[in-house]
């Protein structure tokens, strides 16, 4: 005859449930409406089943295996079994004072401080279990606060110092960074920055850093993180006198192409340039001198003009082409060389429509302010360029396009009235004007004929036919 087990009675449930799976499952209250928690397969214990583990006397931990929350995945904040914990530990608490467990040591306990970061930063982003999550990771700062850990300690408890460049990818690199903040204000006297911690861990490795920081401000949540440690990192470069050009290899624009004035980065870079030369009054050094060592001045400025058609551009174009304009005059350069430097011949008769144009003439005006006793002008400088029959065809071909048929107008009427100053040879200015073989109402023809007629009757000698 078998013997009775006479311990079964004064088991605990806990044993029993984890001994039996099907006692466990039977033993558990299903929670129908919960889809969540039927497709994991546990549910929430009814209140009197907590009641009985309470006056068992059934730890917390033990309750939390319980509910298999020692094995639940990235949305345990979420769960209701985590509520149903909770309430059973504010319980146990009450009936335990001197023996009380806590939320933050129980997950950390089971998890670990990485994956529990990693949890907190994903009910985060769940509108449901957010408010919850940064109460979460209250706690937990506020937990290694007591335990007096440093920041480096933290770095190392959330398994970053083996993130490497990958470093602003993980999730936990936020919860840090909150932790820095109070950690700072708790202790003033022993504060240090973001950009101070990481500097020493990839002080060899600056420039990887700095790509790391172009990446993490791409994403939402590190924008702010990497923000921060941008501005640390500028004003650590600014105090050991970093060469803008440096700085501009640093942030990889060398190696960003035609888009370059489009990059958030770029306009952070000119903002470092002009700090730069703030404190290091006297540089000569200027954002054109540094994009010229990489670009040609056509290709510059094409992108300079691009810019100017975009509203978020426009500033940035407005200021790039004024630099332009006066480092090429500070380089002695004469009017005529520019037009070479923007390789303006090249655009044959389609000159005065070409983008470029419009800033060699801008340069051609600052040119002529500076020297006012020197005749530079449009004309003057379109015909250092160009032989007198060359800029004839181009203006002709220019005043049939509306756009240009103002200009064109007016600088073949300048023309003309240069030459009849100069009391040009009609014979001449029959050729120049390229006039020979035109039709009568051809505009050379109209041209000569205009010219002719004023030379002849300004020398008040009598019109020759020429034709």
């Amino acid at each position: 005859m078998a013997t009775p087990d006479t311990q079964a009675p004064t088991r605990s449930l806990i044993d029993g449930w984890q001994d039996n799976p099907t006692k466990r499952r039977l033993w558990i209250h299903k929670a129908a409406n919960n889809k969540h928690d039927e497709e994991r397969g546990v549910s929430i214990p009814k209140a009197d089943k907590l009641d009985d583990l309470l006056q068992k006397g059934t730890s917390t931990d033990g309750v939390f295996k319980l509910l298999a929350l020692d094995n639940a995945a990235d949305d345990i904040l979420g769960s209701p079994q985590l509520n149903a914990w909770i309430s059973y530990m504010k319980r146990f608490n009450s009936k335990n004072p001197t023996n009380k467990a806590s939320l933050i040591a129980t997950l950390t306990a089971h998890y670990g401080d990485e994956a529990l970061a990693k949890m907190i930063e994903a009910a985060k982003k769940v509108p449901t279990t957010a408010g919850f999550a940064k109460r979460v990771q209250t706690e937990l700062v506020q937990r290694w606060l007591v335990a007096g850990e440093t920041p480096d300690k933290v770095f190392a408890l959330l398994k970053l110092d083996e993130a490497g460049a990958g470093l602003f990818a993980q999730p936990q690199v936020v919860t840090w960074a909150k932790y820095m903040d109070d950690f700072n204000m708790a202790n003033p006297e022993s504060k240090t920055t973001m950009f101070s911690a990481l500097k020493k861990r990839y002080k060899d490795e600056e420039a990887t850093l700095v790509q790391m920081l172009i990446a993490a401000e791409k994403v939402p949540s590190t924008k702010g993180i990497a923000t921060r440690v941008q501005a640390e990192q500028t004003k650590l470069w600014l105090t050991e006198g970093k060469e803008p050009l440096d700085v501009f290899k640093l942030l990889g624009l060398d190696e960003v192409g035609l888009t370059l004035l489009n990059s958030p980065l770029f306009s952070a870079w000119v903002k470092y340039t002009d700090d730069f030369r703030k404190i290091h009054y006297g540089t000569k050094l200027t954002t054109i001198a540094t994009l010229r060592k990489y670009y040609r001045d056509d290709v510059l400025a094409n992108m300079i003009v691009a810019a100017g058609k975009s509203s978020s551009t426009l500033d940035l174009s407005t200021r790039l082409e004024t630099e332009f304009v006066r480092e090429w005059y500070i380089r002695k350069f004469a009017p005529e060389h520019v037009f070479k430097l923007l390789r303006l011949a090249q655009t044959g008769d389609k000159l005065l429509t070409s983008p470029l144009f419009n800033t060699w003439a801008r340069f051609m005006v600052y040119f002529s302010d500076l020297n006012p006793k020197k005749d530079v002008t449009l004309l003057t400088e379109l015909a250092n360029v160009y032989d007198k029959r060359e800029l004839s065809k181009l203006l002709v071909a220019a005043w049939n396009v509306p756009r240009t048929k103002r200009l064109a107008s007016d600088l073949q009427s300048a023309r003309l009235r240069r030459w009849l100053s100069a009391k040009e040879d009609p014979v001449e200015v029959f050729y120049w004007l390229g006039a020979e073989g035109a039709a009568a109402d051809d505009l050379s023809m109209l041209l000569y004929k205009s010219y002719s007629a004023a030379f002849y009757r300004l020398s008040r000698a009598p019109a020759r036919n020429k034709l």
